[in-house]
């Protein structure tokens, strides 16, 4: 029962620890205030009775915290804690002098307790343990979340950083760049035309390679012209059995993290293979995500990989979006859904 409710308040035994020893000292740091000298005033019934109620007011914040977070943003300014504290405040006055008015009914000491000054003396103390534990919850809470953030970013930095050198080392592969040359210098002396072509697309997609490692996130146009480049580059060298169809439309307030379609295109190909009878058609087209799909023709021979990099790509996407990337594998296909991320004007 204990365990459930920690994992419903998202906190650990050194916490509830923590707090249990400070209801502890508040209410013998009281007793003294008081006057109140004696042996009772070590005594833990008060500190006990003191703790439920900062387990109830921690379960009230709690509560709101979770409905606050199915409205809002994942993460909570100042003034949605207030809210909440007010929102948690009036509950817990409402129990907690239902409570009172309930037990006053049984032994007969509703006029003794419920008159004005007593009202206001117990609500003012309500009013008090409110302010304190959901401050000391609220605290803990946020310095949880911060943590978790400030892991989750450093995960972040850390994940773009490798993808960043496993691009820069798959665009500037010694055998990439020989390959591409050596098709250039073929098409130089069968198809000078194609050849011009050839090299202008290799160009730019040097270009584009280098205006976009430093950048998180670039416009999904740009990055559908930058895989149709680098596929035209592979089509040249591998033939019209390997076929790329982009159905993309209405893209302009859309944002990709750089890469993440050339990346998706070497996986298809990494492990696939096409021909003029049975070419392999890599399908990319908007609907409420945007769909990279492809028939699943393997390589007889195909190339081992760990999926490292659909890895990185489903950790950046989550920590932009809260989404995961959607990977559907069957028998005869194998499609990959991205979160769309709309650019910051539009958001």
């Amino acid at each position: 029962m204990l365990r459930r409710w920690m994992m419903y308040l998202q906190v650990d035994r050194t916490f509830l620890v923590l707090v249990f020893l400070f209801s502890y000292f508040l209410v013998i740091s009281n007793r003294v205030g008081a006057g109140m000298i004696s042996w009772y005033t070590v005594v833990p019934d008060g500190p006990i009775f003191q703790f439920i109620a900062a387990l109830f007011i921690f379960s009230l914040v709690r509560f709101w915290l979770n409905r606050q977070a199915l409205s809002q943003k994942p993460q909570l300014g100042w003034h949605h804690y207030g809210f909440i504290c007010l929102i948690a405040l009036v509950c817990y006055l409402l129990f907690s002098n239902g409570i009172s008015l309930l037990i006053a009914i049984a032994f007969d000491t509703v006029a003794l307790n419920f008159n004005a000054d007593t009202l206001l003396q117990i609500n003012l103390g309500y009013v008090a343990d409110m302010v304190i534990y959901s401050g000391i919850y609220l605290a803990y809470t946020h310095s949880k979340q911060a943590e978790a953030y400030r892991e989750q970013l450093s995960d972040y930095q850390q994940q773009l950083a490798q993808l960043k050198i496993q691009q820069l080392k798959a665009q500037l592969n010694p055998h990439f760049v020989f390959n591409s040359l050596n098709t250039l210098d073929e098409l130089i002396a069968t198809d000078p035309n194609h050849a011009s072509q050839y090299l202008h697309d290799f160009a730019e997609l040097y270009r584009l390679s280098l205006q976009n490692t430093d950048q998180q996130l670039v416009p999904m146009m740009q990055e559908l012209q930058f895989a149709k480049r680098y596929f035209q580059l592979l089509q040249a060298r591998l033939g019209p059995g390997y076929q790329l169809s982009i159905e993309a439309n209405d893209v302009e307030h859309y944002v990709l993290p750089p890469f993440s379609l050339q990346l998706l295109l070497e996986n298809a190909l990494q492990h696939n293979q096409g021909s003029s009878e049975q070419p392999l058609v890599i399908r990319m087209y908007l609907s409420d995500q945007l769909v990279i799909t492809h028939p699943m023709q393997r390589r007889l021979q195909a190339k081992n990989g760990h999926g490292i990099g659909l890895q990185n790509l489903a950790k950046q996407f989550l920590f932009l979006t809260g989404q995961g990337v959607t990977v559907e594998q069957t028998d005869d296909s194998f499609t990959v859904k991205l979160p769309l991320i709309k650019r910051v004007a539009d958001a």
